[in-house]
């Protein structure tokens, strides 16, 4: 769940509450500023494992159309055995109605029937040859066939056990994520867990001190009696507790509670500054994309998802494509290396348009990719976040280490 800023204002009310009215703040077991923290830390290592998560499912997707791609050439490979296979068995079968056309033509069916025709030397010489020549050709069109067949099939051999190496990787892969999904289902349910606490603290402690304001201010009246100036004076003070209640300090504990949002700094981007890319067009990305896209925004993120309801970061971008008629590779890193084979991929944001990509990766490198969002213009990108917070709106102007850059994958 996203991390409502308006707790730790909610914490600082109660305590400046207390203190204003001189009753002592009592003291429970789980302090809310601590949780807080733990919440933080806990959301921190959510990003962390969710970022992990993106990039080996990055992976996953790329050994798996690498599979694809083997079975695609055994496929075809079977396809070009059956072919050779059919030519041969034409070759033979031409051989075989030859050879039973010259029997039938010549009983004895052998070379002395060719000789014995001949009416001089000349014709002799020029029937063996033909002879010859013709038995030559068709062995060697047959052998040709046989070679070719059987070097289809020791092709096939070697796709067989590339693909099951293949197979191999996949699964290992697949495995790989999913404890990684694992860790992130953990760190998910820690995080509620503790997100959860969180507000049963806070929500006992505005309670305990609203509860101790009433029985302060109940004692007070009591012990004053009814003289207006006491009165007038305690309506003073109740004034000094409003003002105590308005104290909106937490506005800027606000600031600090949108470090859970700094979650998705760890996805968010830079200014990109300099950069040594001498490409200066970043594409014609379809800016209705980018009103698909921010009529998603407060959808969950739910990893591995594209819509509607739902979306992983890469999903929230394939699932804007396709309402345009745009065909998206479904990962992230697969969208990264499009854009970077239509050359269009540019560090300098000044030169991104609205419906561009834009990717993070770690250390920056653009071949380890585990976020993408989509250019909305002004410095601001849509994207799907990350577990807790979805779809959000973010400025580029985050975690300048990791962006990569951006452009139009069409």
């Amino acid at each position: 769940m996203q991390l409502k800023r308006a707790r730790i204002a909610v914490t600082l009310f109660a305590s400046a509450s207390l203190a204003l009215s001189g009753v002592p703040v009592t003291a429970f077991a789980d302090d809310p500023a601590d949780l807080q923290s733990k919440v933080n830390d806990a959301y921190s290592t959510l990003m962390t494992y969710s970022n992990e998560l993106e990039a080996a499912n990055n992976e996953l997707y790329q050994l798996q159309s690498d599979l694809e791609s083997v079975q695609a050439e055994i496929q075809q490979t079977e396809a070009d055995i059956e072919e050779k296979q059919q030519e041969l068995e034409q070759g033979q079968a031409e051989l075989s109605q030859r050879l039973a056309e010259t029997y039938k033509q010549n009983s004895s069916n052998s070379t002395l029937s060719v000789v014995l025709g001949a009416s001089d030397f000349e014709e002799l010489l020029s029937r063996v040859y033909y002879a010859n020549s013709m038995a030559n050709r068709d062995a060697e069109l047959i052998d040709q066939v046989k070679q070719t067949q059987q070097e289809l099939e020791q092709k096939k051999s070697d796709l067989a056990t590339q693909e099951q190496e293949q197979q191999q990787l996949v699964s290992d892969q697949q495995q790989k994520t999913e404890d990684i999904q694992s860790k992130v289902s953990a760190q998910q349910s820690y995080y509620n867990s503790l997100d959860s606490e969180l507000q049963t603290a806070l929500a006992e402690e505005a309670a305990r001190a609203a509860a101790e304001q009433a029985a302060a201010e109940e004692a007070a009246n009591n012990n004053q009696g009814g003289g207006s100036d006491n009165g007038n004076s305690n309506n003073d003070n109740g004034g000094s507790d409003d003002n105590g209640g308005s104290n909106d300090n937490g506005g800027g504990s606000n600031n600090g509670g949108s470090n859970n949002n700094g979650g998705s700094s760890n996805n968010g981007g830079s200014s990109g500054g300099g950069g040594s890319n001498n490409n200066t067009d970043s594409g014609n990305a379809p800016s209705s994309v980018v009103d698909i896209a921010l009529a998603q925004v407060g959808k969950p993120y739910v990893f591995s998802t594209e819509g509607p309801d739902t979306f992983d970061c890469s999903g929230l971008v394939q699932y804007s494509y396709k309402q345009v008629g745009i065909s998206l590779p479904r990962s992230s890193q697969a969208q990264c290396n499009l854009v970077k084979n239509k050359g269009h991929l540019v560090t300098n944001t000044s030169y991104l348009s609205p419906g561009d990509l834009v990717f993070w990766g770690y250390g920056g490198s653009s071949s380890s990719i585990y976020h993408v969002g989509i250019y909305i213009g002004g410095g601001r990108y849509v994207h799907a976040s990350s577990p807790g917070v979805g779809v959000i709106k973010s400025s580029l102007s985050s975690n300048s280490r990791n962006f990569v850059g951006g452009g139009s994958p069409v």
